[in-house]
């Protein structure tokens, strides 16, 4: 299910931009157009900035009070660098929202798992926050845990609302001590698994439920140009052939998806 016909592109203002740890920040900003749901993402490109094309970043908080999108964002390159560089009162170009959300394959009732790595608990932690009432079980992972709670909790957003919440770090520091994938232990008992995160705790998880044979959909990640489906720079291989994530996804089934060992 597309978003295209809500998308927009408006110029917003930086309300706020903290960060979170060394490599992680929260960018927050105005938002006027149509409300964004979960998993679905925006192209953003600040008014003053040194690099060509905006980047896409997945919603990981809509305050329709407040009419404000927060972003999670980890910085990896130019583009995010500057982001994490943006002050309050700074203009920035916001076109979205793009793509499909989570809740076009939630089940009704029943227990879905979301798993997230680093950056990508945003969009699950969003779904969180979109559907309160729903039996979450949400799996955090990370490199390196977090010294400080407040860190954890700023990483988490709404996705320490769940029902049941787990969070792992690769170096052990206050969490358990491992990936994240290694800590679902009976991914039989969900109806559902959600996931986004780095392609490597994809590719496990993907195996892992496949030879479990439950169903799972995954965020996919991939470079945008457009955001709109004419560039075709987001390709990805799946059993039905070429797919855009922009606009056939960012949200794939596992099952359509091929995977490059």
């Amino acid at each position: 299910m597309s978003s295209s016909m809500n998308t927009k592109s408006i110029l917003c203002e930086v309300t706020a931009n903290h960060p979170v740890d060394n490599e992680n920040f929260i960018l927050q900003c105005t938002w006027e157009g149509h409300t964004p749901r979960a998993g679905q993402f925006f192209m953003l490109k600040p008014t003053r900035c040194s690099f060509f094309l905006p980047r896409p970043i997945a919603v990981f908080e809509f305050n329709p009070v407040q009419k404000s999108v927060k972003f999670l964002i980890t910085r990896h390159g130019k583009g995010t660098n500057e982001l994490s560089q943006m002050q309050e009162g700074e203009n920035i170009q916001l076109t979205g929202p793009f793509g499909n959300a989570w809740e076009d394959f939630l089940p009704v009732n029943g227990i879905a798992a979301l798993i997230g790595g680093g950056a990508g608990v945003a969009p699950l932690a969003a779904l969180v926050a979109e559907k309160p009432d729903y039996n979450f079980h949400f799996y955090a992972g990370f490199k390196s845990g977090f010294h400080e709670k407040e860190q954890e909790d700023a990483m988490l957003g709404a996705g320490r609302n769940a029902k049941k919440v787990i969070v792992s770090a690769e170096d052990g520091v206050n969490a358990n001590n491992g990936r994240i994938v290694e800590f679902l232990f009976e991914p039989e008992k969900y109806e559902v698994i959600f996931a986004c995160g780095p392609s490597e705790m994809l590719k496990a998880l993907m195996k892992r439920c496949k030879k479990k044979n439950i169903p799972c959909f995954v965020s996919m990640e991939s470079r945008m140009a457009c955001g709109a489906g004419a560039c075709l720079g987001c390709t990805i291989h799946t059993t039905k052939g070429n797919r855009r994530c922009c606009t056939e996804g960012p949200i794939f089934s596992s099952e359509e998806i091929i995977i490059n060992e």
